[in-house]
């Protein structure tokens, strides 16, 4: 139930983002996904390592005007137009397609102590 809800308000909040670019005439997007875990994330099927922390956000700048969210047996894929680039959500897991290391940007879901 938690994930269903994690993935309804991704959804939402990645409808209410192209609304507002939309209608400002912008092409590109930025995304922000929330609370991953590192352990579950991978680009172009490798997975990313190596951060200081097991909670992450990501950022990404990609070109957006409309989202296309469609589900399988695997989970949820959300294809971005006219980028290419897919979000691939299934269970803990997400795995990214179509990005460039510079359209990624990575924030700690929780700060480090200094």
């Amino acid at each position: 139930m938690k994930r269903t809800s994690a993935i309804i308000l991704l959804v939402i909040l990645l409808a209410i983002t192209l609304i507002f670019i939309t209608g400002c005439g912008v092409v590109g997007a930025n995304l922000r996904l929330e609370g991953l875990n590192l352990g579950a994330i991978a680009m172009e099927g490798k997975p990313i390592v190596g951060l200081p922390s097991d909670k992450i956000n990501l950022d990404l700048n990609v070109a957006a005007q409309t989202v296309k969210v469609r589900t399988s047996a695997n989970g949820t894929i959300l294809t971005l137009v006219p980028s290419g680039a897919t979000i691939e959500i299934n269970g803990d897991a997400v795995s990214f397609k179509g990005l460039k290391a510079e359209q990624v940007k990575v924030e700690w879901a929780v700060k480090p102590a200094d």
